[in-house]
């Protein structure tokens, strides 16, 4: 009977340490999870506020330009010099700084939004209800260009007019049919949506964007139309005119599609942890020479976005 007594005992002893044991492990992950999360919130604080640092560091770098510099964008201007990858503590020598940023790197790049398409574009926006002919037609030419179905920007351009539907995300064409995943990876770096009608900045605007913009011009028309603005920028419609016609392309263009001016710029972030990529992406609104936006300055940010990503 003792012995059976002390086997009960010691069983209750080991089931009692199993349960002890499994609590504490709970605990311990719980714990684990919050201190995460800590380390998760503050790492994108840091990150967002970086993403402004860089933001308003643009719109200075914008607002200088258009007060200094000539009529015409190109990306010979100071606004189009990347920041290329950089530890954050080389901005702070001789400061005192906190472990986890003396891992932390950040890369940056302005880029023309009017270098790409505009999705809104393909309405007519004095109406809403009525197809542009110019805008449907570059869109074509870009995804068939690409090799899809030209009847997709058709597609597009019906249920805009139809819904007065307008865009404020490129990826808001994950929601229409035939647009894959692949589709809209290589359409990607040539559309953008903006709010109001804009036209496209030759001095900027990728080969394939030119390619649609200026019927007939071949690919390697379009090369050698980037090498030659690269020398030299386009400053008026007039040299516009004058270069297309030494390519041997057609210069009697639409010129409402077409401009060497931009107000529209987008401004993005990465910033690296050991761990993980933050990303932000913010357009800016410039007005035009002489003029401010509603909240008085020269540029004013109309859109951010932020998501985090695994470091690759």
């Amino acid at each position: 009977m003792p012995t059976r007594q002390r086997g009960s005992a010691t069983l209750s002893a080991l089931i009692v340490m199993v349960l002890a044991t499994m609590i504490l492990s709970g605990l311990i992950w719980q714990q684990h999870l919050s201190i995460r999360q800590l380390e998760y919130d503050r790492d994108r604080t840091q990150a967002e506020w970086l993403h402004t640092a860089a933001v308003d560091s643009a719109r200075f770098v914008l607002a200088l330009n258009a007060r200094t510099t000539s009529a015409e964008d190109s990306l010979t201007e100071a606004w189009a010099i990347p920041l290329t990858d950089t530890k954050v503590s080389d901005f702070l020598r001789g400061v005192d700084i906190p472990e986890e940023l003396s891992q932390l790197s950040m890369m940056g790049q302005v880029s023309d939004a009017q270098g790409r398409f505009n999705l809104n574009n393909l309405v007519d926006q004095e109406s809403g209800r009525r197809i542009d002919p110019d805008g449907l037609y570059v869109f074509q030419t870009l995804i068939g260009n690409l090799g899809a179905d030209r009847g997709l920007a058709h597609q597009v351009a019906n249920q805009l007019a139809n819904s007065g539907y307008k865009f404020t995300d490129i990826n808001q064409l994950e929601g229409f049919n035939g647009f894959t995943p692949m589709l809209l990876q290589r359409l990607r770096p040539l559309l953008t949506a903006l709010p109001t009608p804009t036209q496209i900045n030759v001095n900027t605007a990728s080969s394939d964007v030119l390619r649609a913009v200026f019927q007939g011009m071949n690919a390697s028309q379009a090369a050698n139309f980037v090498t030659a603005r690269t020398q030299k920028p386009i400053k008026s419609l007039e040299e516009l005119k004058t270069l297309l016609t030494s390519l041997g392309v057609n210069a009697s263009n639409d010129s409402t599609l077409i401009d060497i001016k931009t107000s529209y710029f987008i401004t993005r972030t990465e910033i690296r942890y050991p761990e993980s990529v933050y990303v932000g992406e913010s357009i800016i609104h410039r007005s035009p020479p002489g003029g401010i936006n509603v909240n008085r300055t020269i540029t004013r940010t109309i859109n951010t976005r932020f998501f985090s990503t695994l470091k690759e």
